[in-house]
């Protein structure tokens, strides 16, 4: 026979292999672990913010690696639930191919000495009586047994704290309404954010809603720096309005840390707030049409004074309004007061900013003059809806339950044959098994082959030391 005419090795089937890489232990754990980092990257990093926020909250390298790799709504994202569906698939193969097996064996004849822990003993010559006094003593120590004849030897199977065998599969069945959870959050959910100013409106188009920003309030505290007093923001709220589609107001307060819920399930939160710089500009009194706005200035924007080689740069607020905007070592005033700079062909025209206090007026040149009106506040709000956060609480309490059911306790399965014999006693043997291994119950085990001696033989008397009665081995 040729090398050609040879029998070809038979190929194991596609669908064999990748059910053993599924079930493989060491798959899932992978796969949970790249889960994990993904989650906890989804946690740290804000979600959902424009590309912007990244450079101006993050180091440079870590922005671009932010934005570059989309880290920026991790969990709608199509990997991340494709982590998740390839866990689940990877742990329901696990569960029927390697873990109900393992942790449910089936009653049967088994070659008693193959196991780690299991003894012989001796009990009455009549097998039923000693089935009898074997059952009552096992029940009597919390075992739920079931008996069977087998080839002719009575078989005893008994079961303890068999619930706690089902622990791993209800943290299975934990982890996937974690991941119902996840899917109807990414299916039906959304999240944003708004920027409002007071006594304006914004459209949150994914919730139905309008938002209409009542009030601002703030309160700050001073902090003491080698450099001066700075000021930080202690408090600050948002009184808003909502109006929904059918035209239905509500009337809510949102605080840092205190979100309020809209009737639909939609969460709001106090993220962020500005107070944006206000001036009027006229020219021998009379208002002056800009090609930029005058309003909702925030720090270096210009206006441009049009016919004229001026402008005016907008540099900061003062002022107890919004006193973290006062540079540390600069005393705080007591009113409100814009610094500005006036610039006359791209060059400064005073060597300092210029202070205007609100409601103040100054000529800059020109037949221009600049006028403070009190500043614009504006109040910075995220959005989020995810129905399924509810599935995901519950699925962490039944993850939590199974692992505890599986941590903290100890099933034991028992295999008793009782044997008849020609003559004399009746040879008893004993074996138990765990899911933990058998040093976990070694002691347990002792003590119950002590036990099940004196009731099968309660004339019989004590067994001498040199005896071997029960062999333990890992």
């Amino acid at each position: 026979m040729n090398s050609a005419s040879a029998i070809k090795p038979r190929t194991q089937p596609l669908l064999d292999e990748i059910l053993n890489l599924l079930s493989n232990v060491m798959f899932p754990v992978v796969v949970f672990l790249v889960w994990a980092v993904a989650t906890t990257i989804g946690t740290v990093v804000d979600q959902n913010q424009p590309e912007q926020h990244y450079y101006d909250f993050y180091p440079l390298p870590l922005a671009n690696a932010i934005v570059r790799l989309h880290l920026t709504n991790v969990f709608h994202s199509i990997p991340y639930i494709s982590l998740v569906v390839l866990l689940l698939l990877s742990m329901s193969v696990c569960t029927f191919r390697r873990v109900i097996p393992k942790r449910f064996p089936k009653d049967r004849a088994v070659p008693i000495r193959n196991f780690g822990l299991h003894a012989g003993l001796r009990g009455a010559s009549d097998p039923s009586e000693a089935d009898r006094r074997a059952g009552a003593y096992l029940r009597s120590q919390g075992f739920a047994l079931r008996s069977q004849l087998i080839d002719g030897a009575h078989w005893i199977f008994g079961d303890k704290q068999k619930w706690a065998r089902y622990g791993v599969l209800v943290a299975h069945l934990g982890f996937t309404v974690i991941a119902l959870g996840v899917f109807i959050g990414w299916l039906r959910g959304f999240s944003g954010q708004v920027l409002v100013f007071k006594g304006q409106s914004s459209t949150v188009a994914p919730a139905g809603l309008q938002l209409h920003l009542d009030d601002f309030v703030a309160s700050f505290v001073p902090v003491q720096t080698p450099r001066g007093p700075t000021y930080q923001a202690q408090k600050f709220q948002s009184n808003v309005t909502f109006t929904d589609a059918q035209g239905r107001s509500e009337s809510a307060t949102i605080l840092v840390n205190h979100p309020h819920i809209t009737p639909a399930g939609v969460y709001f939160y106090q993220a962020s707030y500005n107070f944006a710089g206000n001036l009027r500009v006229t020219q021998n009194g009379h208002p002056v049409t800009l090609q930029t706005p005058s309003v909702r200035l925030g720090p270096q924007d210009a206006i441009f004074l049009p016919g004229t080689s001026r402008a005016i740069e907008y540099g900061t607020l003062l002022g107890p309004s919004d006193p973290s905007q006062t540079p540390p070592g600069v005393a705080l005033p007591s009113h409100d007061e814009y610094a500005l700079w006036v610039f006359h062909d791209n060059i400064p025209t005073t060597n300092r900013p210029l202070l205007v206090p609100v409601g103040s007026t100054i000529a800059i040149g020109d037949g221009y003059q600049v006028t403070a009106l009190p500043p614009t506040p504006s109040s910075g709000l995220t959005y989020r809806y995810d129905p399924g956060q509810g599935w995901v609480a519950l699925g962490c309490a039944i993850l939590v339950a199974g692992f505890i059911m599986a941590l903290f306790f100890v099933p034991v399965k028992l295999y008793v044959k009782i044997a008849p014999q020609s003559e004399g006693p009746t040879d008893i043997e004993v074996a138990a098994t765990t899911t933990k291994g058998n040093a976990i119950y070694e002691d347990g085990f002792a003590a119950l082959i002590s036990g099940l001696r004196a009731a099968v033989n309660p004339t019989r008397p004590r067994p001498q030391p040199e005896e071997p009665q029960v062999e333990v081995y890992a």
